[in-house]
């Protein structure tokens, strides 16, 4: 008898429990649990088709609000964080019992009936999706198309159909895992010899059976996750995780014996704590160890014992964590104007969809400071500095778990100071002109004020030297920009020898220039 045919059959005698039970606390428990958490565990109760959850130690939590749909025997959970919704797999029931798939909102609004028009679901054993195409897939075990068949469907809706699996057969699937980076999608076949399939995410084909060379040969697959280049398989009546390169190969198994290990069923697998997890679905209505976990090589075994949320049967456990940062946010200078700033979001952790533990941002808020002070209203992505000091912009990326923070280094913006420069000498005979381009480069990063250029004649010449105009407008010069004034000078019929005069700035800081005009 397969593992899907020996499931089938133990449902027939789950007792079934109303899932109405809990929504009385729903709203309250969800917001509850979810304002305390930065990370929560869900899981599906095959025993009384619900869908449970609490924070990673076990507190806060309940029972997420299921009306708008009836769930039959769940198997498999995903999670898209664009949309804040487990997408769950209903074996059984509508329509004509072949099953489908079903959406639950975390945010404990309700859920609903995901419509999969164009593709078949029979009999669903195992959910994922591929948060970079938006694409969600399932594998059916029902004999509408021979041994079972992998479907998918387009998030938003632009249709689906059923996966080619060309290379490959799919011998009554249980359970799947998407696995982008590889751009590959493996599950478990269950009818005849036990094995882990694969087949491309693009349709293109390319299917087989995966190398396990290293690992005990599959023979209860009740779980596939896919992590850092490891396709991995929870064999739950040996109490074991195995594993095989993505590619083929380089195998091995995990012993977890020693791990709170109760007729398990499901796995997420987070790396960055270096953690698995499973539903321990024999433990039935008893909360200790409901979800089991162990380290990446099945130390550190332990459980977590849900406070208050229901248990029955717990199993597929999904992780969803707020979001984590892995690089802070630049500030840069637009290449027009260097007072015009611009932040970027960061970097930030990525959905590991295919070891079901998710964590992408959904929105990002931004704040200026000024010298270490919040700029009141500036909270977009972009900032006009009109003052100098050290600016620094702080992003805030928010997902359905919470927030968190990350910092820019600061960027200096300095004041505007125009530097003068111009020829060093001018000959001139008595009554003619002397002529000087006055060049004034800003070299801060605001825009000067009303900079003009004004030339001051030495005190010993006067009534021989006059300059008409004495001062041209220079303007608004931009940061580390340049712009230019002629100012002449007019040398009486009386005049003689060297005079030494001076061009300033006036109205914004700048650095005067000095000449000589030779007369004679």
């Amino acid at each position: 008898m397969s593992l899907v045919s020996e499931r089938r059959g133990r449902s027939i005698f789950v007792a079934l429990a109303s899932a109405s039970l809990s929504l009385a606390l729903v709203a309250l428990l969800v917001i509850a649990g979810q304002a305390r958490a930065a990370e929560n565990v869900y899981w599906d109760n095959y025993n009384t088709d619900s869908v449970s959850f609490a924070d990673i130690t076990g507190s806060g939590g309940g029972a997420l609000n299921l009306t708008g749909v009836t769930l039959n025997d769940p198997e498999g959970m995903a999670f898209d964080s664009a949309t804040g919704r487990l997408y769950v797999a209903s074996s059984t029931g509508a329509p004509g019992t072949t099953g489908e798939i079903v959406y639950v909102n975390i945010d404990g609004s309700g859920a609903g009936v995901f419509n999969t028009s164009g593709a078949l679901v029979d009999e669903p054993y195992g959910v994922a999706i591929d948060p970079t195409t938006r694409t969600i897939y399932w594998a059916n075990s029902g004999s509408s198309s021979s041994k079972g068949s992998i479907g998918y469907a387009k998030l938003d809706g632009g249709g689906g159909g059923l996966l080619n699996t060309s290379g490959v057969t799919v011998a009554e699937p249980y359970k799947l895992a998407a696995d982008p980076v590889s751009g590959k999608v493996f599950w478990g076949n269950t009818e005849g010899t036990d094995a882990i399939a694969y087949a491309n995410l693009n349709n293109s084909g390319g299917g087989g059976l995966l190398n396990t060379t290293g690992a005990t040969p599959p023979s209860s697959i009740y779980a596939i996750a896919v992590a850092d280049g490891r396709v991995y398989w929870l064999e739950s009546t040996s109490k074991r995780v195995s594993f095989a390169g993505v590619g083929g190969g380089s195998g091995g198994d995990i012993d977890l014996s020693a791990a709170p290990f109760n007729s398990a069923y499901g796995l997420a697998i987070d790396p960055t704590v270096g953690r698995m997890y499973w539903g321990n679905y024999g433990s039935g209505t008893t909360t200790t160890n409901a979800i089991g976990f162990a380290g990446l090589n099945g130390t550190s075994p332990g459980g977590i014992t849900p406070a208050s949320a229901p248990v029955d049967g717990p199993q597929d456990p999904v992780i969803v964590k707020s979001p984590t940062g892995t690089g802070a946010p630049a500030v840069t200078r637009s290449t027009k104007s260097r007072s015009e700033l611009a932040c970027s979001t960061g970097s930030w952790a990525a959905d590991l969809a295919g070891s079901f533990v998710y964590q992408a941002p959904r929105t990002f808020a931004y704040q200026w400071t000024l010298n270490g002070a919040a700029i009141a209203g500036a909270t977009t992505p972009t900032l006009a500095a009109a003052k100098p000091g050290s600016y620094a912009c702080s992003v805030t990326a928010t997902n359905q778990l919470g927030s968190a923070n990350q910092t820019s280094a600061p960027i200096n913006v300095k004041a505007a100071k125009v530097k003068l420069t111009t020829k060093k000498k001018a000959k001139v005979k008595p009554g003619g002109v002397a002529t000087f381009k006055v060049k004034g480069v800003n070299q801060g990063d605001l825009k000067s004020k009303n900079a003009r250029v004004c030339v001051k004649l030495p005190g010993k010449a006067k009534g021989e030297l006059t300059a008409k105009p004495k001062c041209k407008a220079l303007g608004k010069v931009k940061g580390k920009g340049k712009d230019s004034a002629k100012l002449r000078v007019k040398v009486g019929e009386n005049a003689g020898g060297t005079y030494k005069v001076t061009f300033q700035v006036k109205g914004s800081p700048g650095k005067a220039a000095k000449a000589k005009i030779v007369v004679g």
